[in-house]
């Protein structure tokens, strides 16, 4: 029997949101995980001063990551696949 399994990577989305605040940034990220199958929100950091948001995703691939995104309402201005070192666990 052969059985596939789809391998999840980790990616970098990089936005720049004008006049956007943390937590609707945050809450429209949230917003894109929903079944086992979506993307997982790993965390984001928003640069206020730079107008910047960095988020790490778990996801597939990135096309379907940049459909969640579009469908959260807040597209991705770059989506560049990455490795994740989680710090300890506290």
């Amino acid at each position: 029997m052969n059985v596939t399994t789809s391998r999840r990577r980790y990616f970098l989305v990089e936005r720049y949101l004008p006049e956007a605040d943390a937590r609707s940034v945050v809450a429209a990220t949230q917003r894109q995980t929903g079944s086992t199958d979506d993307p997982r929100h790993i965390g984001t950091v928003v640069i206020a001063a730079e107008e910047t948001c960095l988020s790490v995703f778990e996801a597939a691939d990135a096309p379907s990551l940049a459909a969640a995104t579009d469908a959260a309402g807040l597209p991705a201005d770059r989506i560049v696949e990455a490795e994740w070192f989680p710090g300890p666990s506290t």
